[in-house]
């Protein structure tokens, strides 16, 4: 009895043997992904190598792939969510291997540790090693946020307003060389600032902006355009309503040519003088500047800046309506110009701003010493100056109209007397209408009480001449 019931307990140890996987210990699996790391709508490329490295043929054998544990943050399909697939049962000979590739891809940002999941199986029973697990990062790529706009809406012809946009990089990477263009039929670009920018980290903020002076009248449509490297563009706009001027703007009289003309050198040497720029000023009913200004020279070498309710007035204490730049020369002065109308002043005081070249500093001078002088009272007067060595500009604060120049401190140039005129440039227009001949007396006018006077005496002394004349003949 005893040898029955060993030969049946081999028996079944060899069937039992018999119904496993044969040679299962024999399959090794490889994994790899083309990234770590991708963005949303992008894809990497998981493949699998099962490899036979026994002695005998494994049949059965088959591979799948299970994105479930992503919760729907990637799919095995670019537009649907597909997170399951296997291959056909297949036979692998001795020594040789299987592969099997899949594309993943990347619908929501989010870091995926471990959550791609490969079983490789050998009659439905996993095999030693199986399952195995693979990574993958997806991140936002880098793109701006729907642009929002700061700006007036309804202004009037002349006004000089500002036009700023925010946006935000919402993306997880860096947007590369960002710049803001804009597109405004009807105004004139008078400055801007921030429009570009060679990185915006992720959740960074843009804020471009620009001066705008509105040219014409009717509804005009602004729109601003953000584009970069490796963002996709975006565009916003915004409609603003130009009416006819409030207040009206009088046309500027010309600021009369310095009587030593305009291409002269004063002080003898040096080059000529530059051109002359007129621009009107936006003032309200009560004498103040509407909205910050910024007036510039024709060549960019000067600029004045005006803080909204300056109050700008003329020497004749009307509201100034208009500026105008004269460049002149003057020897050893760098950058000279005349502002008018001559006379005029503000308050608060406003800001100067003369761009230079360096070439054009004297040899073994120092850029940081410049300042800007202020002709008045018979010479100049050194004004307080900051020099910005980067952008080439020199920046002072300036209350009334006079001549300005940059130079070197020691620096004096001689003016001949009478070379700026003191006349207000309306009262001089005045005195061009006048008869030319000066010394010519004005017809007298004869009093209205004086004819009268005359008038009663003549006839008191006909009537009297009549009485006696009547007298001396009765007698």
């Amino acid at each position: 009895m005893k040898k029955v019931i060993s030969v049946l307990t081999w028996v079944l140890i060899l069937l039992f043997s018999c119904s496993l996987p044969a040679a299962a210990s024999g399959l090794t699996i490889t994994t790899s992904t083309s990234s770590s790391e991708i963005t949303t709508g992008s894809s990497i490329t998981l493949t699998v190598q099962v490899s036979n490295t026994g002695t005998t043929s494994q049949s059965g054998v088959t591979i799948e792939i299970d994105l479930s544990s992503a919760n729907g943050g990637l799919s095995l399909n670019a537009t649907t969510t597909d997170l399951q697939d296997q291959t056909e049962s297949q036979t692998i000979s001795a020594g040789n291997s299987v592969t099997k590739s899949w594309t993943i891809y990347g619908f929501s940002a989010g870091s995926y540790a471990n959550q791609i999941q490969i079983n490789v199986k050998q009659s439905g029973t996993d095999i030693t090693g199986s399952p195995v697990y693979e990574s993958v990062t997806v991140k936002d790529p880098a793109r701006f946020t729907t642009p929002t706009i700061t700006t007036t809406t309804a202004v009037d012809l002349g006004d000089t307003f500002t036009f700023n946009v925010t946006t935000q990089n919402s993306g997880d990477y860096a947007i590369q060389n960002a710049t803001a263009s804009i597109s405004a039929s009807g105004f004139t670009v008078e400055d801007s600032s921030g429009t570009t920018s060679t990185s915006i980290a992720a959740d960074a903020i843009f804020t471009p902006g620009w001066t705008l002076n509105a040219t014409s009248s009717g509804t005009k449509t602004v729109t601003v355009t953000l584009s970069a490297d490796n963002a996709a563009s975006v565009t916003a706009s915004e409609t603003i309503t130009v009416s006819g001027t409030s207040t009206p703007t009088p046309t500027p009289t010309p600021t009369p040519t310095p009587t030593s003309t305009q291409n002269q050198v004063v002080g003898g040497g040096g080059g000529g003088g530059g051109s002359s720029t007129t621009t009107n000023v936006p003032i309200d009913i009560y004498g103040k500047v509407k909205s910050t200004t910024i007036l510039r020279s024709d060549d960019g070498k000067a600029s004045l800046t005006i803080e909204e309710g300056t109050v700008a007035t003329s020497r004749s204490g009307s509201s100034v309506s208009y500026i105008s730049m004269v460049e002149v020369s003057f020897e050893d002065a760098i950058i000279a110009f005349e502002f008018g109308p001559n006379g005029a002043t503000f308050d608060p005081a406003i800001e100067l701003e003369f761009r230079y070249d360096p070439a054009d500093i004297p040899e073994n001078a120092d850029e940081e010493d410049l300042v800007i002088k202020v002709y008045e009272n018979g010479s100049w007067n050194t004004l307080d100056t900051t020099i910005d060595t980067t952008a080439h500009t020199a920046t002072t604060k300036v209350e009334h109209f006079t001549p300005f120049a940059l130079m070197l401190p020691e620096t004096s140039p001689a003016i001949p007397a009478g070379y700026f005129t003191e006349t207000n440039p309306e009262e001089e227009t005045n005195v061009q209408e006048k008869s030319p001949t000066a010394t010519t007396p004005a017809p007298a006018k004869t009093s209205r009480n004086g004819a009268t006077l005359v008038g009663v005496i003549l006839i008191v002394a006909i009537i009297a001449a009549g009485i006696g004349v009547y007298y001396y003949k009765k007698r």
